[in-house]
């Protein structure tokens, strides 16, 4: 049996994480929640997961400092959200670090599994 790829999710809102946990886990992926950038580096010393997903506007560390941080330390694929930011403001950052995916929110969970299926499982 093969072990499920654990999914980190990063965001200060509650419902966002709530909704991402009971959403992504119905879809057989094992998630961890964090609420913020620093706690979510902390978490990674210790543990890899197989794919992030971060809001931008995070406590502790800003979400694009984060991903930098991610993709410099652990080469692993990162999907940025945001409720405030858009795609055409971030997208220069977006492009230099490499980030996967970016979706605003309210997020479309649907395409948003169909992205974490393609980065994980090739």
């Amino acid at each position: 049996m093969q072990d499920k790829k654990v999914i980190l999710v990063i965001d200060d809102e509650p419902e966002i994480r709530d909704l991402l946990k009971d959403f992504l886990e119905d879809n057989d992926l094992s998630v961890v929640l964090i609420n913020d950038g620093v706690e979510a580096l902390e978490y990674m010393e210790k543990k890899v997961p197989d794919l992030v997903i971060t809001d931008l506007l995070l406590p502790g560390e800003h979400g694009i400092d984060l991903v930098k941080i991610i993709k410099e330390k652990y080469f692993i694929p990162v999907i940025v959200m945001s409720g405030i930011y858009r795609y055409k403001e971030v997208s220069q950052v977006m492009e230099e670090d490499y980030v996967e995916a970016f979706f605003e929110k309210p997020l479309a969970l649907e395409r948003l599994l169909e992205v974490i299926d393609s980065l994980i499982n090739g």
